[in-house]
């Protein structure tokens, strides 16, 4: 019995030893702004920036009440506040401070739209040198004073762009801004990276030559293999994977060719991975077609829109209306169905008309509910005043 328990204790032993969920844990790490900008300065970091940012702030997805809020918006605001945006993906902060030419630590009164000039700092500029810590206060937990490059800034000139909010405890370190999104998909970034770089050390290795030496052994155990080895890594610094060394004739070469099955199958975990946290659909992330068959790439681009819609919704109108107050400017939406193409546009379009004359005949506000969804129509009456009917036309 003693002996059939000690079998049991092994296999219990073996098998919790090799328990995943006994044998590792999840454990995220601060990545340095360094560490943030090296990644923004890769191919693959820098796309996943400048698709969120380019679709998440298009022009013509944002809803204004007049046109001339939408001039006044692509002339000073527009580019702006996509750096700033970009820089809250990169860093998890993007700052717009409002300079009006007077003491920028003090709150900003009265804003003239001519004179003020928009700055905008990335977040591994920005400190935080004093935040609210009364419970009571508005600003509790938030920054009071910033501080870049040794000029101090009132929060009531600082539109301040942050992404994924950490929990309190770790506002601090993150200077009580927000998370980076390369933060987030760091360990996916290392991991494909990984695979770029053993990609070319592998397929160097697919087809391996070995050389057959007499007496090699023989060289081992007298300790006299230097020079051989010597002489058969200048022959393989000679050799590339298109090429061959140059060896005596004496000697037997073989070539052993590999397989690589599961290169491209590390390749592509490695990538997915990266577009489900990133929320990229694959094929857009990569550049390619959707596969399988008939696949019209529907899910893909439902899943692309409702990632930028979330984007537009809890980073991006809110702070984007409070920079048009103060500019006494109106408050603004994001329209449905952003990036569709021009056949679906039209489809949508028929759709929300037809839905338009159902709710005007239960008396709703047409207009307003067209115009959430992007769409203006005039009326006749209107079409009419601006070209009159000419008189009746009489056949010839």
């Amino acid at each position: 019995m003693r002996w059939l328990d000690g079998i049991v204790s092994l296999y219990n032993s073996l098998a919790n030893t090799r328990n995943a969920t006994s044998g590792n844990i999840i454990q995220s790490n601060r990545v340095s702004w360094q560490q943030l900008n090296e990644i923004y300065k890769t191919g693959i970091g820098n796309k996943i920036v400048r698709i969120k940012a380019g679709y998440a702030l298009k022009s013509n997805a944002i809803n204004f009440t007049s046109e001339e809020d939408r001039t006044f918006y692509l002339a000073k605001i527009e580019a702006k506040l996509k750096e700033a945006f970009k820089w809250s993906l990169v860093f998890g902060r993007g700052i717009i401070v409002l300079n009006d030419g007077t003491d920028l630590s003090t709150p900003l009164e009265a804003v003239n739209k001519d004179n003020i000039k928009l700055e905008v700092f990335s977040g591994d500029e920005v400190t935080v040198v004093q935040y609210g810590m009364d419970l009571n206060d508005k600003r509790y937990l938030q920054p009071i004073i910033y501080n870049v490059r040794g000029f101090n800034f009132h929060y009531s000139r600082v539109i301040d762009l942050t992404y994924i909010k950490p929990i309190q405890i770790d506002a601090p370190t993150y200077q009580y801004g927000g998370i980076s999104e390369f933060e987030l998909i760091y360990n996916q970034i290392i991991n494909d990276g990984i695979v770029e770089r053993s990609s070319a050390s592998i397929l160097e290795k697919n087809s391996s030559l070995f050389y057959k030496i007499k007496g090699f052994k023989h060289a081992l155990t007298n300790k006299q293999e230097d020079n051989i080895v010597k002489f058969y890594s200048i022959a393989e610094d000679r050799r590339s994977i298109y090429g061959a060394g140059l060896i005596d004739s004496e000697d037997d070469v073989v070539t052993v060719s590999q397989s690589l099955t599961n290169l491209k199958d590390a390749d592509d975990i490695s990538l997915r991975r990266i577009a489900m946290v990133s929320g990229i659909p694959l094929p857009m992330l990569v550049g390619e077609n959707v596969k399988g068959l008939n696949s019209a790439g529907t899910q893909e681009k439902t899943s692309f829109n409702e990632m930028i819609e979330l984007l537009q919704q809890d980073y991006i109108v809110t702070k984007l209306n409070q920079l048009l107050g103060k500019f006494g400017l109106a408050p603004v939406t994001f329209k449905d169905n952003q990036n569709v193409t021009p056949l679906e546009k039209i489809q949508y379009e028929t759709q929300a008309i037809d839905n338009a004359l159902k709710l005007y005949d239960l008396g709703y506000d047409v207009d307003s509910y067209l115009k959430e969804r992007g769409i203006s129509v005039k009326s006749k009456d209107e079409f009419e005043s601006e070209f009159p009917v000419m008189g009746e036309v009489k056949p010839f």
